[in-house]
């Protein structure tokens, strides 16, 4: 008889000499399968979870729950804070470690945690712990998985005979969990052994591509259940540096009037979509762009060069403030929400002009004529609505 090898604890990868840094691939979701898994019910107007004490999964069901885990693999990636005294960890820790002995006591208190995180303002539905295995280089190993899930209310037909009178009557079956990927509110695949170069990876319905790779991927009482913060991977750098330096130029009170404000927007992205690898001096310097030209007399371009070195230090400075300036990263333009690469434009009079790159490369053109902004569009064409 083959004798199976254990699935490997936490504490045993975290004597590993080199750590596993691998992705959730599509091969990797595939290999996953439930170990163990148990799951409390969170209701707004209780005080507390409703616990159980056991799950048994028929097959169907075990499919059921290892299609919405799988579904859950895609998210933000997140690290822990403090891990040495991560409360959320430990309790992760304890129950990779023996989930036969630890599941059904800290899972409870996992779930009372989150129940108390929210402040009661979440929608209600089902908590569940799973603990998983995937396959990472032919050996299996256990990571955690946290799922906050829909659930309706299920009531089963029980019909009486009373005085020769066929009475029904509605019995309360179970708390149903939708089976449907929409169902999900919440999730979260958790790794406390340093298996990955995450810890946890994190999402929540309704978050939209601007959302993700930050913070707000996840909401603050669920962030502060993980007690996790963002990553930095190079999708997330991207996307906050474009981010600060339109933040930036939108602060600077002492921009001339011939400069647009949106065009160091504009630059920020081109340079992401132009370059391979980030560095913070090519950046500012693409981003501040030019602010002189040769119609300037040699005063006004002296003045303007010290503007620019002025500018300069307070970018570098929120570049710096933000956690970007100084890291070496690879560029990922398309971790750039949409809305981030454009810009758009409303005049009192209703007029809406949206637009991608600097105003220049649109044949924009935008001059102060007294209290007036004269905005000029040449084109060869353009077309109206019906």
């Amino acid at each position: 008889m083959a004798v199976l090898s254990p699935i490997p604890t936490v504490a045993a990868v975290e004597q590993a000499v080199i750590p596993i840094t691998a992705t959730l691939n599509e091969s990797v979701k595939k290999s996953l399968q439930i170990e163990n898994l148990i799951y409390h019910i969170i209701r707004k107007n209780a005080n507390l979870p409703t616990y159980n004490d056991e799950v048994e999964l028929s097959d169907d069901q075990r499919v059921f729950f290892e299609d919405q885990i799988r579904s859950a693999c895609d998210g933000t990636q997140f690290t822990f804070l403090d891990p040495e005294h991560n409360t959320c960890r430990t309790d992760c820790i304890s129950i990779l470690d023996d989930p036969h002995t630890n599941l059904h006591d800290v899972s409870r208190r996992l779930a009372n945690r989150f129940f108390e995180a929210h402040n009661h303002s979440m929608s209600e539905g089902v908590f569940i712990v799973a603990v998983v295995s995937i396959l990472i280089n032919d050996e299996r190993r256990k990571i955690l998985s946290f799922l906050k899930v829909d659930y309706s209310k299920v009531y089963q037909q029980v019909r009486t005979e009373v005085s020769g009178r066929q009475v029904i009557t509605l019995k309360l079956v179970m708390d149903s969990l939708a089976d449907s990927p929409k169902a999900l509110q919440k999730w979260a695949i958790v790794d406390p052994s340093h298996l990955f170069v995450w810890d946890v990876l994190a999402l929540q319905r309704g978050k939209s591509k601007a959302d993700m790779h930050t913070n707000v991927a996840i909401s603050d009482y669920f962030r502060k259940f993980l007690q996790v913060n963002v990553r930095e991977t190079p999708s997330a750098l991207t996307a906050l540096a474009v981010k600060e330096a339109n933040t930036w130029s939108r602060r600077l009170d002492d921009l001339p009037q011939d400069m647009n404000r949106a065009d160091f927007k504009a630059r920020a992205v081109n340079f992401f979509e132009n370059t391979d690898v980030f560095n913070t001096d090519n950046y500012v310097d693409q981003v501040l762009g030019s602010y002189v030209n040769e119609d300037m007399s040699e005063e006004i371009k002296a003045e303007r060069l010290i503007l620019r070195e002025k500018h300069k230090t307070s970018l570098l400075n929120a570049l710096s403030t933000a956690g970007v300036a100084g890291q070496v990263f690879e560029s990922k333009p398309l971790s750039i929400p949409n809305k981030s690469k454009k810009t758009t434009m409303r005049t009192i009079q209703g007029v809406i002009i949206t637009y991608q790159g600097e105003l220049k490369s649109n044949n924009i053109d935008i001059k102060m004529v007294g209290n007036e902004s004269i905005i000029t569009i040449r084109t060869t064409q353009y077309d109206t609505d019906e």
